[in-house]
């Protein structure tokens, strides 16, 4: 833990560094060598509180995780956070009356804002991964399938970090010798594994001093954060409800209409042009209605511009949206790269149906078929379904249903506004990252029908023209 806080104190300490750096330079290229303490004088009184909100944008956009990401998501997150220090700086500039911060010097700053904070957070990854790499990974799963494929190609990623040493099945790791386990720096145990198997495995690592990546179950996330009470004087974990109290309902219902009321104003001048386009791409309505299902399993109609050619699924049924889709067009790619043809769904929010955050609304046959296959599924209809979320904030357009679940759940059971302003905040680097409304391959995306009987659940489920 010790180790985690001196890191981020040495993180923090860089980017107060950079960020005055950023304005410094910035100040240089504008007015050369000819920087007086006078044009510094602005810069001097919105300095504390610019670096202060600097900071927090940071934290709210999830930037102080460098771990197991990606150079583009790191550099697209650090764009979004320049973008909004800017309107920050401004805003702060005109409270704090110091109205002689050339805009010229604010607009150099961003740029180099984005170049030295990118730098430096990729630069603390390659440090971290240099630290931390070479360790012996022991992969223990559970009945070998193709989702313990994935895991594999997952943890694949993760090289140089980890080297995968050996893997074993839940009946292999039963007879698992303390020689083997030994030998390993780390391991990782997959959620479908027994528990008694998985209590005694963790058991053995933590005695070891092993470093352990378990990848939980459902009952692993209900049980989070669990507050600790006692029975006279036994210990007892105490479970709030999986839904929000009156209290967190109101205050979401209250950020939901405000957040969507701004956003309607913004995206206004917007509309006509997108209707226009959408209209002009191909024969048909410009919004696309589709049920879904909400808050309590009620179903609602989900309202979005249309990316697709009129009645795409008259032919084909359900299938999902794979990549390089012959039916989407090509005002509807735009659309769907830039998150645009979900601004209709504000009307969703201000109705009630939806709300800014939480899971993704599915299609009422979708939500039936993974009930049966996923007992747990029916909880993420505990609270209203959000245009964005956990899932699609971590997630990815073919991230598998029981991973996006997890999320789901997760976020059901931490729920907070900030947590929602961290999410909404984030989903801004998604849009970002066009990798992560990317498509599903052709074969993933299609659903057998020869039998009649539509089983095959693809990843990523409720998007196709969706």
């Amino acid at each position: 833990m010790w180790k985690r806080r001196s890191l981020m104190f040495v993180v923090g300490v860089g980017d107060v560094a950079f960020i005055l750096l950023g304005f410094l330079l910035a100040f240089e290229i504008r007015f050369g060598w000819d920087v007086t303490a006078a044009r510094l004088a602005p810069l001097a009184q919105v300095a504390p509180y610019v670096v202060g909100a600097g900071l927090v944008l940071l934290w709210l956009f999830d930037l102080y995780t460098v771990a197991n990401r990606e150079a583009s998501e790191l550099v697209s997150g650090v764009m979004v956070w320049a973008l909004a220090l800017l309107v920050l700086t401004m805003a702060l500039s005109f409270f704090l009356r110091a109205f002689a911060f050339p805009r010229s010097v604010l607009v150099i700053a961003t740029a180099l804002h984005t170049i030295l904070l990118s730098a430096w957070r990729i630069s603390l990854q390659r440090m971290v991964s240099l630290f931390q790499s070479g360790k012996e990974l022991l992969v223990v799963i559970g009945h070998g399938n193709q989702k313990h494929c994935l895991l594999l190609e997952k943890l694949g990623k993760l090289r140089p970090r980890y080297k995968i040493s050996r893997v074993v099945n839940a009946a292999e790791a039963a007879k698992l010798s303390a020689q083997a386990l030994h030998s390993a720096e780390a391991v990782c145990l997959d959620s479908t594994i027994p528990w008694p198997l998985k209590e005694d495995i963790v058991r053995r690592c933590l005695a070891q001093d092993k470093e352990v990546l378990l990848i939980p179950d459902f009952y692993d996330i209900l049980l989070h954060d669990a507050e600790v009470d006692k029975l006279d004087d036994l210990p007892v974990f105490r479970l709030d409800r999986l839904s929000l109290s009156r209290g967190q309902a109101l205050v979401k219902r209250a950020f939901d209409l405000v957040v969507a009321t701004v956003a309607s104003v913004i995206a206004l001048p917007l509309v006509p042009f997108i209707a226009i386009a959408v209209k002009l791409s191909s024969p048909g309505p410009v919004l696309y209605v589709q049920k879904r299902v909400g808050l309590g399993g009620r179903p609602f109609d989900l309202y979005k511009f249309r990316t697709m050619v009129a009645n795409a699924e008259e032919n084909t049924g359900p299938v999902l949206a794979a990549e390089d889709d012959p039916r989407i067009t090509k005002v509807g790619r735009f659309l769907r790269a830039t998150r645009l043809d979900e601004l209709p769904q504000l009307i969703n929010v201000i109705k009630g149906d939806m709300s800014f955050v939480g899971p993704r609304p599915e299609r009422p046959m979708f939500v039936e078929q993974l009930s049966e296959t996923i007992p747990e599924y029916g909880y993420r209809l505990k609270v209203r379904p959000g245009i964005t979320g956990l899932a699609q904030v971590q997630g990815k357009y073919d991230t598998d249903p029981a991973d996006k679940l997890r999320y789901d759940l997760y976020y059901i059971r931490n729920y907070s506004p900030l947590l929602d302003l961290q999410l909404l905040l984030q989903t801004a680097r998604v849009i970002l990252r066009p990798q992560a409304a990317k498509g599903l391959p052709r074969a993933r995306a299609a659903w057998p029908t020869a039998d009649g009987e539509r089983a095959s659940l693809a990843k990523g489920l409720g998007e196709s023209e969706s």
